[in-house]
């Protein structure tokens, strides 16, 4: 379950509030024989390479799901997605000097019963009760009503930002739902990769992303590589050049492109979206394999109201039109 965006930070006795942790996207869970694994949000096993999750086996009941976070931090103790990248790269080689640890902050099963339908505010205090908490396993407090404040500290503290989930949401799988809105203190999404500007040291990237059918471009991304990184991401570029612009029509671009297949995504911070339709200030932030192409879209940020219910408020259409009905399962 994927969230959309909000326009500002709010506040709203009708969502509980949580840092928003910058790791990769993760599920956690424990089989009914007793071993413990994890997956990305492409289904990639990525068991092998933290082989320190297993020690979540003493924590979780056999049948048990948690959604969350897998982050590694800095020597101040905030989440540090470049060393988790690195991280990723080398596996469990760097155990010992990066080590990461699973931010849970949703429970999906416990002992083979779905919780999937149950609203967030009872799935939290299962998770609370039934999961203990310790050791590579982590489930940090949410805050009620006051998102502002919540924001303004992470602001401070120089974190990512702040989740907003509505107390009665129900978990699905598979969608982006309104009824959980991410406040970025930092602007940053995933784009995909249409094409490369070579150079002697650092290149440059063209990026892109879906709306309405189409793939559409959001400028040139220039900064925040070094020689490790480039020069991977160009290796791999180069195993997915084409002759023609994936774009219809071509964007205008001075110097000599080479086009690419739209399947590499990667991670770009920014300041904000120019009236064109491009990024101001783009800056790489890393690749992003676990993402597919099809989910680099351009959020709309939603207006949240404090304290009232309106259609511009997802509390208004869950109240309206509350899920009903089997949830399906997704490939």
């Amino acid at each position: 379950m994927q969230a959309g965006s909000a326009e500002a930070p709010f506040s709203s006795p009708d969502y509980v509030f949580e840092v928003k942790w910058d790791g990769v996207r993760a599920v956690l869970f424990r089989d009914p024989s007793g071993d413990v694994h994890a997956h990305d949000r492409a289904l990639a096993d990525l068991t092998p390479l933290f082989p320190e999750l297993a020690e979540a086996r003493r924590n979780l009941p056999p049948g048990t799901v948690l959604d969350g976070e897998l982050v590694a931090t800095d020597d101040e103790g905030r989440p540090d997605y470049h060393r988790l990248r690195r991280r990723l790269e080398a596996g469990a080689e760097l155990a010992e000097e990066i080590p990461v640890s699973f931010v849970a902050f949703d429970l999906l099963y416990l002992r083979e019963k779905p919780l999937l339908r149950q609203p967030l505010d009872k799935r939290r205090s299962r998770l609370q009760k039934d999961v203990e908490i310790g050791g590579v396993l982590l489930a940090p407090d949410h805050i009620a009503d006051n998102g502002v404040d919540l924001f303004e500290a992470c602001l401070e503290r120089g974190l990512e930002g702040v989740m907003a989930k509505h107390r009665s949401s129900t978990y699905v799988p598979g969608q982006r739902s309104p009824f959980w809105l991410k406040v970025k203190a930092v602007q940053s999404d995933d784009f995909v990769v249409v094409g490369w500007l070579p150079a002697r040291a650092y290149g440059a990237l063209l990026v892109a992303y879906h709306e309405r059918g189409q793939l559409l471009p959001a400028g040139t991304v220039t900064g925040g590589f070094d020689q490790a990184s480039w020069g991977a991401l160009e290796l791999q570029l180069r195993e997915h050049a084409r002759e023609e612009c994936p774009l219809d029509p071509p964007p205008v671009v001075t110097g000599s492109v080479r086009w690419v297949e739209p399947s590499t995504v990667v991670s770009v911070r920014y300041s904000e979206w120019s009236a064109d339709g491009t990024l101001r200030f783009p800056i790489f932030n890393g690749l992003r394999p676990e993402v597919h192409p099809a989910e680099c879209v351009r959020h709309r940020p939603r207006v949240v109201l404090e304290n009232r219910v309106s259609p511009e408020n997802p509390a208004y259409w869950l109240t309206r039109f509350p899920f009903e009905g089997e949830l399906e399962t997704l490939p």
